[in-house]
């Protein structure tokens, strides 16, 4: 196809509320429009509320939002494209539809967006041989099962980093404040953070040292006590969600950006933007994470909660190394991040789809299954003890008993997060099997904030 031939892509994504993934599709298109290059961009959005920021954004660079159409508009949407672009992650909505409608005449790319490897976010078979092509955001991802499949099915894999949009840097210039700032940008729940993300921060005992955490996701409250309780209350800034994240960068010294060991983070916008600026990060090696920093070259990659404070303190004590790990943190960053080579990466990539012929295609298996089943089916290689509890004989006590024992002690981000026992269970109330494993859950934590709460509790009279 020649190169200067305008592309109508159509984008299908779960939700539109101002996460990484919609931030790189919007990135995306406006290096676009930089150089040039006049592809047609609509996005279907299958799951509401839309965030009104992303909307305004959206539109100010021509790209039309298709919320939540009917089955007949969307099959004509497909029909009438020339590329169609699936932004997998496990959500309900995706799950759904992939399971349900029957796709005209199309290519398709399946876009992941989420390292695949950790329940709930699982790059399945069913999800891989549903596109012609495969397009991962970390290099982890390609020793997944999903790309297993892909490979087996001679399905070609790409690797195109989500990018974010630089320019919401210009004019980056630190600013004087006292102490040391250490900063964090990105999802404020345990979903998302390190779980004892409050008492790693309490540990680092230099007064001069102070936290600004900038974000929503719904935990905000429930860290901002976590800090009143360790006594941390004036050292700590908790600032909800921000659009002008270049102020707030301006203020930091250090990145202080540890997540949860089973996070299916891969190309961290956040910390991307951190890095470009040259602000040092301190991270964990989990996720997509540990391609992202070079230990004691662009940032401290640490492996335990004490390394964590120790690394911190060791960067607010050492302006020499602060200034080092920036700057080579900020070479790297735009040498990997530009967002210019990776838009002509992904235009070359789509464009050689178009020498190849659009097929129709079957809806993924399970359609006519319970929405535990499909749960269980999203979790692929990772279902465990949930594919157990769904198809082990009622006889086969024993075995169901462990099964749900293993239920009840989900991760919080099994439990809790996108694509998780709570998220299905909110889209599926009905279903019995997802109600049943959510009150396991919940009730576990119950016991467990009981007797958290019985250890904290002073001794009654003797």
């Amino acid at each position: 196809m020649q190169s200067g031939t305008a592309l109508k892509i159509l984008h299908i994504i779960p939700r539109f509320i101002g996460g990484g993934p919609e931030r790189s599709l919007l990135a995306f298109v406006a290096q676009e429009r930089v150089v040039g290059t006049a592809n047609r961009h609509a996005v279907v959005i299958l799951d509401v509320p839309v965030s009104l920021h992303m909307l305004v954004a959206a539109r100010k660079l021509g790209v039309e939002l298709v919320i939540r159409p009917e089955r007949d508009a969307l099959t004509r949407l497909i029909e009438e494209t020339d590329i169609v672009q699936i932004h997998f992650w496990n959500h309900p909505a995706m799950a759904t539809l992939l399971r349900t409608l029957a796709f005209p005449p199309a290519r398709v790319v399946v876009w992941s967006h989420v390292l695949g490897i950790h329940a709930p976010q699982v790059l399945t078979e069913d999800v891989v041989l549903f596109g012609d092509r495969l397009v991962v955001t970390s290099r982890r991802t390609l020793g997944s099962a999903g790309a297993r499949h892909a490979r087996q099915h001679d399905i070609p894999i790409h690797y195109v980093p989500g990018v974010a949009d630089m320019s919401r840097l210009d004019g980056f210039v630190p600013r004087q404040h006292d102490g040391i700032c250490v900063g964090y940008i990105g999802v404020v729940n345990e979903t998302k953070m390190h779980p004892r993300f409050a008492e790693m921060s309490a540990a680092i005992r230099a007064p001069e040292i102070r936290f600004v955490v900038c974000g929503g996701g719904g935990g905000e409250a429930h860290l901002r006590s976590r800090f009143s309780a360790l006594g941390m209350a004036d050292r700590v800034a908790i600032r909800g969600v921000i659009e002008n994240i270049r102020e707030a960068l301006e203020k930091f010294d250090i990145f202080g950006y540890p997540l949860a060991d089973d996070t299916y983070a891969t190309s961290e916008k956040a910390l991307q933007e951190a890095m470009w600026v040259g602000v040092p990060p301190v991270v964990f090696p989990h996720g997509g994470l540990r391609d992202l920093v070079e230990n004691e070259r662009t940032g401290l990659v640490v492996t335990t909660e004490q390394g964590y404070s120790d690394a911190i303190e060791r960067l607010a004590h050492d302006t020499g190394l602060r200034c080092r790990l920036g700057e080579e943190a900020r070479r790297f960053a735009r040498a990997e991040f530009e967002p210019a080579r990776w838009s002509r990466v992904s235009n070359e990539l789509l464009r050689a789809m178009m020498d190849e012929p659009p097929r129709t295609r079957e809806p993924c298996p399970g359609a006519g299954d319970s929405a535990a089943a499909n749960f269980v089916r999203s979790l692929g290689d990772q279902a465990g003890p949930f594919a157990t509890a769904l198809t082990e004989p009622v006889e086969a006590s024993r075995r169901r008993a462990a099964a749900n024992e293993q239920i009840a002690a989900a991760s919080r981000l099994l439990a809790n997060g996108e694509g998780g026992v709570a998220h299905y269970c909110n889209a599926f109330p009905d279903d019995p099997d997802l109600r049943f494993w959510a009150s396991l859950i919940s009730e576990a934590a119950a016991r467990r904030r009981a007797a958290h709460q019985e250890t904290r509790s002073p001794s009654g009279p003797v």
